[in-house]
């Protein structure tokens, strides 16, 4: 009876310790979504960017993103837009890249290559490569004490675009 019964108990230890060892390697293996910051942004950010028919340099400087838990990407990045002409360079002021959907005001984003911008009476638009509007919400101003040219932040239910104090939620 002596030795069933620590038969048992080593099967039940050993159940245990397996337990325990798959608990304890859980963590590693579930990834958090990891706001990147402007050197992070940058390294991966392409150094030019198409958009209406032209080129223009990204500035890295002036970038950030999301590297999501599934290892997927969101970058943004404000663009040299000199060579567009004036009607472009209002809308378009930085450059979308995702992997992923994106919601922004309950307007879905599928994965792809964008322009966006931060336009007047709290308008943020984003555009298609080929510079037509795809979307339009709204965007609320910073609160924080030093707003950057640009930047990815937390928020309540995901993250912030901000652009200077011009900021628009995404999740």
């Amino acid at each position: 009876m002596h030795l069933f019964g620590w038969r048992r108990n080593g099967f039940f230890a050993g159940l245990l310790t397996a337990c325990v060892i798959v608990l304890a390697q859980a963590p590693a293996h579930a990834a958090t979504a990891k706001i990147l910051d402007r050197t992070a942004a940058g390294k991966i950010m392409p150094a030019t960017v198409f958009f209406r028919g032209q080129t223009a340099p990204t500035q890295a400087r002036n970038s950030g993103g999301v590297h999501f838990a599934n290892g997927k990407y969101m970058l943004a990045a404000l663009v040299d837009t000199s060579g567009y002409s004036t009607e472009v360079k209002q809308k378009y002021q930085g450059y979308l890249l995702t992997e992923v959907t994106l919601d922004f005001g309950g307007h879905h984003l599928a994965p792809g290559a964008y322009g966006f911008g931060f336009i007047g009476h709290h308008r943020f638009v984003v555009l298609n490569i080929g510079g037509e509007q795809i979307m339009e919400t709204s965007w609320h101003a910073f609160v924080g004490n030093r707003p950057v040219p640009l930047e990815v932040l937390p928020a309540k239910d995901g993250y912030q675009l901000c652009s200077g104090r011009d900021c628009v939620d995404f999740h």
